[in-house]
């Protein structure tokens, strides 16, 4: 074979830095793609957002009312707290009548309001409440005597909520205590000494409903004839319109043993939003009680949401 001539070196050559060029591309691709910056990932939209007491606008911007079963009109009491500068007032009625004696709460004035403080970097969505009920009550035969009965003061705890599954979950330590200068403890309308009550809520939301459930503690202070109890609640709610849901509770109460002061009652319960105020009414029936008695429950209120901030 004769030698290369002057055309067929230079095509040579250019054929030659074609494929090491080809070569070099090869090899910087992958390099390339891997340090090529990939645009962040949009978090997932939250199945069960956090949202405001009583009438509220879902995803849609639909009014809705909040289903979750909640006290009043329930003794089952959900996690959620008023939020930030939003005061919460329920003015209830209600009755745990029986035949040898009948109590009736004229008139109960709840307070609550939101606070959400910054601990340790994260929010707490927190509730200050007071309660005050105007009361009476009567054994068979006996006229009603009337007063003030016993008040409450509480703090509540919002202290975990999944957005994603839906859980939240809340304490709500609480003083019970008979007001001062009613005379309630002489009147049969409070219990003499102080209860500290310890309660934990728990909520799970599903499509269809809504589950909390309640355990608590409670511990006289300055009685000795009164024993250390315990309560415990399981309640659903569901919407039926968008303004008017139902809920439903079992509950029971007894001492710490389970052997005295026993009580359990189911008891159901309809709310209706208009505008800033919850209208409820509940009605309930004992299912065992160790008094001896068979007693029933029946209430009706309003609640008030009033927001300082004004959202």
């Amino acid at each position: 074979m004769g030698p290369l001539s002057g055309t067929g070196v230079q095509t040579f050559a250019a054929l030659a830095m074609i494929l090491f060029s080809a070569g070099l591309s090869a090899q910087e691709q992958p390099a390339r793609q891997q340090t090529e910056i990939q645009p962040p990932k949009k978090p997932a939209v939250p199945l069960f957002p956090r949202h405001r007491r009583g009438l509220y606008r879902n995803a849609q911007g639909i009014e809705v009312i909040d289903a979750t079963p909640q006290s009043p009109p329930l003794d089952t009491d959900d996690p959620a707290v008023p939020d930030e500068g939003v005061f919460e007032i329920n003015f209830t009625t209600h009755t745990d009548y029986a035949k040898a004696a009948q109590r009736l709460d004229l008139l109960s004035v709840d307070a609550n309001y939101g606070l959400s403080p910054t601990i340790a970097g994260h929010q707490l969505p927190t509730q200050l409440k007071l309660e005050l009920p105007v009361a009476a009550a009567r054994k068979a035969g006996d006229p009603f005597a009337v007063g003030l009965g016993e008040a409450s003061i509480g703090v509540k705890f919002n202290f975990y909520h999944d957005e994603h599954r839906g859980i939240s979950v809340a304490v709500y330590p609480q003083v019970a205590f008979a007001t001062p200068g009613g005379r309630g403890v002489e009147k049969g309308l409070a219990e003499n000494g102080q209860t500290v009550i310890l309660p934990l809520l728990v909520a799970r939301e599903f499509h269809l409903l809504t589950l909390v459930l309640n355990g608590s503690l409670e511990k006289p202070v300055h009685d000795p004839e009164r024993q250390a109890g315990s309560e415990f609640g399981v309640g659903f709610g569901r919407a039926l319109t968008r303004k008017v849901a139902a809920m439903i509770e079992l509950r029971t109460e007894s001492s710490l043993d389970f052997k005295s002061d026993r009580l359990a009652f189911v008891n159901a319960g309809l709310v209706h939003g208009v505008g800033n105020v919850i209208l409820y009414a509940n009605l309930g029936h004992s299912l065992l009680a160790d008094d001896g008695m068979s007693h029933t429950y029946a209430g009706f209120g309003m609640k008030a949401l009033l927001d300082t901030k004004k959202r």
